[in-house]
């Protein structure tokens, strides 16, 4: 039984860090930085499922879309198609184990490629490419992703994310004096490149706990926990079963309930959805780390954010978004988006679980969605239909689908499963 893809990029790259070298007779550049001795950049951004894409320009030539993931080393290469076109010949060969360790990828390491993002350029980029789309992020993102900027995008600035006007501005840290009067500044510890702070869940209606997470920008969910990471962490009696992201090995699977309050300095959020991933899945990160759960951007929306790598410190206050519930499907379906279907995308319905309110109405795997609730053709995206099935509990849905040759109309109304 498997419930809507909610499209979570959970990414476990066990990475080698890249060697740079000097070429004879000359000092080169290498990392990103803001072109033409500006202070600082600001670089707009697409939010999809609350992930944070970026344009990016791939070795002067490509245009690619890029997601921004603080819980990524390296910066990523998904389909190695752009490198062979380019002729970009990798340094060295590396295998890549999926979150579960059931399952090794092949991936590769070119130490030198160029890439820029607004007035942003970097230089010399170590770049691990990965073999083949093993995300295939089109499918449950409904958009072409062709990559992934973590950590090096992060290291060299101090960065802040505005969820609610989709944009980033990127300063050098030696000019950056803006007063933090209205932000609380939370110590954030850098670890194997990765950001954590320790904060406070209420895991039950008895017990509280002080944890460690990871803060990942290229997750969507708003918070994960590991089970096994804490004898406290415990999954609630009231839970579904659910595909939670999509890795290098494939789909993670686990639970999705809810949690009374996690509590990020001063700010309380509440009753916020939660997956628990299959016990295993991250048994080494947990046994390397420590870490207890991860942070995503279901919950860094609410806030404004700042970045400041070099001093460890995230500085954050809430925004507008914060009055917004967390909210989780209420259909029983899992949506995903397809190739061209008369020279437009199209959204079909890859699983619908049992007893659920789209199960009863008579929808089945493989119809095709023609309409929901009025929307059609290019009004249609896999972000609206996801945001739409998780709108409110009793929330009336009208869906149009193509069965084989025929045409059929089902409607039934949303159901709060967690």
């Amino acid at each position: 039984m498997i419930k809507k893809c909610t499209l979570y990029t959970f990414l476990t790259f066990f990475i080698l860090t890249a060697e740079f070298k000097k070429v004879s007779g000359q000092n080169l550049k290498f990392g990103f930085e803001i072109n033409d001795n500006r202070k600082s950049t600001i670089i707009p951004f697409e939010m999809n499922s609350n992930l944070i894409i970026v344009n990016v320009l791939f070795e002067g030539v490509i245009p690619l879309k890029f997601i921004v993931d603080t819980g990524v080393s390296n910066t990523v290469l998904i389909d190695k198609t752009y490198s062979d076109i380019l002729n970009i010949v990798p340094d060295r060969k590396l295998t890549l184990v999926g979150a579960a360790g059931i399952k090794e990828v092949e991936a590769y390491i070119a130490n030198k490629t160029s890439i820029k993002v607004g007035k942003i350029t970097g230089s010399n980029i170590p770049l691990l490419i990965l073999k083949e789309d093993y995300l295939n992020l089109q499918k449950t993102l409904g958009i072409k992703i062709h990559g992934i900027l973590g950590y090096d995008f992060f290291k060299n600035f101090v960065v802040r994310v505005d969820y609610k006007n989709e944009v980033m501005k990127f300063y050098r840290p030696e000019n950056f004096n803006r007063p933090m009067l209205f932000y609380k500044s939370i110590d954030m510890e850098i670890q194997q490149s990765k950001p954590y702070i320790f904060q406070r869940l209420q895991v039950n209606d008895s017990t509280e706990l002080l944890s460690k997470l990871m803060i990942d920008t290229g997750a969507s969910h708003p918070l994960m926990l590991h089970k096994n990471s804490s004898k406290y962490i415990q999954l609630p009696e009231k839970n579904v079963r659910d595909i939670l992201g999509a890795g290098i090995a494939g789909s993670i699977e686990g639970h999705a309930a809810r949690i009374p309050r996690l509590s990020i300095d001063k700010y309380n959020l509440e009753d916020i959805t939660t997956n628990y991933p299959d016990s295993g899945a991250y048994e080494d990160i947990i046994k390397n780390t420590g870490r207890n759960g991860t942070i995503g951007g279901g919950v860094l929306k609410h806030f404004k954010l700042f970045f400041d790598y070099g001093n460890e410190k995230l500085y954050i206050r809430r925004n507008s978004i914060a009055k917004i519930k967390f909210k989780h499907d209420m259909s029983g379906l899992t949506v995903v988006a397809k190739g061209e279907y008369y020279l437009e995308p199209y959204y079909e319905i890859e699983k619908v679980r049992k007893d659920t309110p789209a199960y009863k109405a008579g929808l089945r795997e493989n119809d095709k969605i023609i309409s929901l609730n009025g929307n059609m053709g290019k009004d249609l995206s896999l972000d609206l239909i996801n945001r739409t099935l998780k709108q409110k509990e009793g929330k009336k849905i009208r869906i149009k689908v193509k069965r084989g040759q025929k045409i059929l109309s089902f409607t039934f109304y949303l159901e709060a499963f967690i």
